[in-house]
């Protein structure tokens, strides 16, 4: 009954990830055509531009968007109703299931956006949600929730410092990361955030506030501000589709490998599970690969470019 109810919870946060993301990329781009209207003197007819980057100087003009504040208010239900959904079930569980979010996104795209998918998009759409769905379904079978006090913590915290550091760096260094890079990282930095929710949520439950792990709530709070400025970046550089699809893979499959790799929490797992695991998961990146160099605003975007 635990288990269902998290993956309810983790349903309907996939849903409030998708509209919130689908808001914010609107006003992301509507603030970049802004920007790029007064860069260019005469703009030609039916020739889009590319947009410019979001730096960190125009979020205060995000903040005063209204679509974007609605976009923020989605994703703040979303990431509530995942954190629930982690405190009830094992994260090798409840992070796949965000590949609902894939499907609610797309559909925004056709019948908001009037996005027309080439058949090529959709089979790599349908790709990472068989791939995802049976991802989850194998790592479901043998996951098995572990609780980490104290320091036994602290290896999940090393881990997502060592990929917070090089992810600032590259903010800081690269003025315009490509948007697979961007939601790739975004995806690792989340999927870091999750682990730890996952483990400060049993941490709680068990001790209360005097058995939480705080390096690792630090740790994790950095992870999760950086991941959600570079999923901004990204709504700059392409389609919703791209940085939800992105995420509904990346995250869960990181989130699982650490789940299993350092949580244990597949230590009853045989080598033909994690085999067919490792094969999902890779499946579901290649559409993710796919939908990022053929989506039709990412052909229009290359197209201006050059």
């Amino acid at each position: 009954m635990t288990t269902a109810l998290a993956i309810l919870l983790a349903a309907l946060s996939a849903g409030g990830l998708a509209y919130g993301a689908h808001f914010q990329h609107s006003a992301v781009q509507a603030l970049g055509a802004q920007k790029a209207q007064k860069m260019r003197t005469a703009p030609a007819p039916e020739q889009p531009q590319p947009e410019p980057g979001l730096r960190l100087r125009r979020i205060a003009a995000l903040l005063r968007s209204p679509r974007w504040m609605i976009g923020l208010g989605f994703m703040g239900a979303g990431t509530a109703l995942n954190v629930g959904a982690l405190a009830l079930a094992p994260v090798m569980v409840v992070q796949p299931v965000g590949a609902l979010s894939l499907i609610i996104s797309v559909l925004l795209g056709v019948y908001v956006r009037k996005v027309r998918l080439p058949k090529r998009v959709v089979a790599a759409v349908v790709i990472c949600i068989v791939g995802v769905t049976a991802f989850v379904t194998t790592s479901a079978i043998k996951a098995t929730a572990q609780l980490h006090l104290g320091a036994e913590a602290h290896p999940l915290a090393w881990i997502t410092l060592a990929v917070l550091v090089p992810s600032t760096l590259l903010v800081a260094l690269v003025r315009r990361p490509p948007q697979l890079i961007l939601i790739g990282v975004a995806g690792v930095l989340f999927a870091c955030v999750a682990t730890t929710v996952h483990v400060v949520a049993g941490q709680l439950m068990h001790s209360g506030l005097g058995g939480v792990s705080w390096f690792n709530v630090l740790t994790a709070l950095g992870a999760g501000l950086l991941g959600s400025w570079l999923v901004q970046l990204a709504y700059a550089s392409g389609p919703p589709e791209t940085v939800i699809a992105g995420l509904t893979v990346v995250d869960p499959v990181i989130a699982v490998l650490l789940g299993a790799l350092v949580l244990g929490e597949a230590a009853g797992a045989s080598l033909v599970g994690l085999g067919l695991m490792c094969l999902f998961g890779a499946a579901a990146c290649g559409g993710v690969i796919v939908l990022a160099n053929y989506h039709p605003d990412v052909r229009v975007r290359t197209a201006a470019r050059r």
